[in-house]
Formats: structure tokens, sequence, C-alpha cells
């Protein structure tokens, strides 16, 4: 609470005399070009609803802002009028495309031209998207994470260490909810060991990550980086209503819900996943900000998940967290992002 204060004090004492350029892919204003781009899953996009949430908000407390429903609208803009890094900043929510990349064009061409921006780099984005490499790094460095193997077809010697237990089928770089139904859980045995190539086939995947299902309470964790220092905030429980996981249909209907973690699990656990959320995020060399989602069980939190650009829509337990557990305004969110931002190239410059 107190550093979120610090970052809120700080972002004060901003001389705000630039253009805020909005990245931003959203299902109605975002021109869906196939002739030559490969678009993500539909509900990775804002909907008009969530869209102006964000952009009411930063419209507010900027004044003067910009909005890109497309990565190769701003691009195009960038290379037409070549803006100054004192002439703007950015505002970064793209993730439009597939695979590892999808949310890392906009940073690596910011850091081509010279542009700030908010969120992590090319290279760590991409890491974040890639679930296979980022829980290997991370469970190489001391952090719980779920077993897991990389899964290809027929490759059926590989679950060997899986049968009899109960395991979760995931898409390696997608968002963790893109393709999951209730199926995407199974038992595992001898004699279903065929399911697996089946839902490689109908997600439209080469691989898959398996991974062994950790039951328990879920939560998120809020990681900011402020004048280079990482701080871990308060743990929010996610409640789905009508599943044990988080799949398409449930992300998607907004079928869950938050509370404070702590009113379930002691202040011992707390401390816990929050210094593995924040131990993750100097590993990984997150900027600014990132999410870390935990499954805890037996009292031992498994990571499950990191977020590098979280959603910070109204319905979401960034929002809840600021609002509900801190007592913040809404608006609060994207002025502690921004200062970290801005704190994080001060930092980096001196």
């Amino acid at each position: 609470m107190n550093i979120v204060h610090e970052c809120l004090t700080y972002f004060k004492n901003i001389d705000i005399n630039f253009d805020l350029l909005i990245i931003a892919d959203t299902q109605n204003k975002t021109v869906k070009n196939s002739n030559y781009i490969v678009h993500t899953d539909e509900s990775e996009f804002f909907s008009r609803k969530e869209f102006a949430e964000i952009a009411s908000t930063l419209f507010y407390i900027f004044g003067y802002a910009k909005v890109f429903y497309s990565e190769l609208d701003f691009i195009k803009f960038v290379i037409e009028e070549q803006p100054s890094s004192t002439e703007c900043y950015i505002y970064n929510f793209s993730r439009d495309g597939i695979a590892e990349g999808k949310k890392s064009l906009i940073p690596s061409f910011c850091d081509l031209c010279g542009l700030k921006y908010t969120g992590s780099n090319a290279f760590t984005i991409s890491l974040l998207r890639n679930k296979w490499i980022f829980t290997q790094v991370l469970s190489n460095m001391g952090i719980l994470t779920p077993k897991s193997v990389l899964y290809t077809f027929n490759n059926h010697s590989i679950l060997d260490p899986f049968l009899n237990k109960t395991i979760l089928l995931k898409n390696v770089y997608e968002s963790a909810s893109i393709g999951l139904t209730k199926d995407n859980k199974i038992y595992l045995t001898e004699e279903n060991l065929k399911t697996i190539d089946m839902t490689l086939y109908r997600m439209n995947t080469k691989q898959l990550l398996i991974q062994e299902y950790v039951s328990g309470l879920e939560c998120e964790v809020l990681v900011i980086q402020f004048k280079g220092k990482y701080y871990a905030l308060e743990p929010v429980e996610i409640v789905i209503n009508g599943n044990d996981f988080l799949d398409s249909l449930t992300s998607n209907l907004y079928n869950y819900s938050f509370r404070k973690l702590s009113d379930s699990l002691s202040s011992v656990i707390i401390e816990k996943i929050k210094k593995q959320a924040v131990k993750a995020a100097r590993i990984l060399n997150i900027k600014d900000y990132a999410r870390f989602d935990f499954r805890i069980e037996r009292d031992q939190p498994y990571l499950i998940d990191i977020a590098g650009t979280p959603y910070t829509i109204k319905h979401s337990s960034v929002a809840f967290l600021f609002e509900n557990i801190m007592g913040l305004d809404y608006k609060d969110i994207y002025k502690t992002i921004m200062a970290c931002s801005f704190s994080n190239y001060d930092t980096h410059q001196s």
C-alpha cells in the first residue's frame, strides 16, 4: 500500500507535456486483414465497453491522447510523423497476432525508434508467452511450478510420469484460457492416452503443455517495478463459478469473481506467495508491471501463469485490488503504471 502511494505521489510530479499514444486491439475497430496477417482469437480483443473503461480513464488523466486500433496503424504513424521521445509516450495494450512474439512487435519497434512505452521489452514479453520455457527457467531457479512436459503428437512415452494423475492440457504460448474446455482436464490412464492427441487436433496446434493439475485456491498477484525495485501487491483470489479452472467459456463470460486472498489464507502463506512473485519478476527482468498467477496446494504456491500486460479493465483482479482492497480509484491503476514506467526509464538513464 505504501509503495502505491509513493507511485501516486511520483506521478503528481510528472510534467505531462506530451501526447499519450494508446495502442489497443478492439473487437469493433481493429480491421481484420486476413490477406497477410494471422489474427489472434477474437476474445483477446477488447469489447467496446472494456475499451471505453480504459480509454475514458486515460483521456481523463492525460487530456491529449491518440488511439491506434492496430499495431500497423501505429507503426505507419511513427514512420510518417517521426514523433520524438519527448513529444509522446506509448501506453501499450497491443495483443494481436499469434505465437510467442504476438505482444513483442510494439516494444521492439519502440526500442528501434527510441520511444518510451509501458511494459516489458520484446525479449521478456516473448519469454512470458512460452509457458514451457519460462516454467523451466523458473523451476531451475527455485520457483515452484507444476510438473510439466512439452507434448507432440503420439509421443505417449513422455507421459509416463503423469499416468494415474489429473492433468491439464494447455496451449504453450496462447493466453491460458484460449481453446480450453472442461475436457482439457483429465485423469490420465493407459486407456485414454489417445485423448491427448485428439485434444492436440481440436486445439489446432502442434504442441501442448501437459501440466500436473494443482488443486486448491487460485490467486493473481500484481508485481510492480518502481525505480528499478520490485514490489508484490496483495494477492487476489479468483473465485471460479461452475468449474475448478478458467476455461474459455468461463473466461469469456466473466463467470468468476474476486476476493482478498488473506481472508482465506494465513499471512505466512501470503508472504511466501509475494516473495515468489517478486523473485520470478526479478529473474525474468520484468519492466514496470506484470501479473503472476498461483495455485496454492497444501500451503505451497505453484506459479501457473504470467501475464506481461494483464487486463486492467474494471472486471479484473487489478481493478479489484485497487478499488476493493486498497480503497483507491480506478484511475490510480494507470497513474501507478505510468509512474513505474517513468521512474524505471529515469533509473536506467541515471
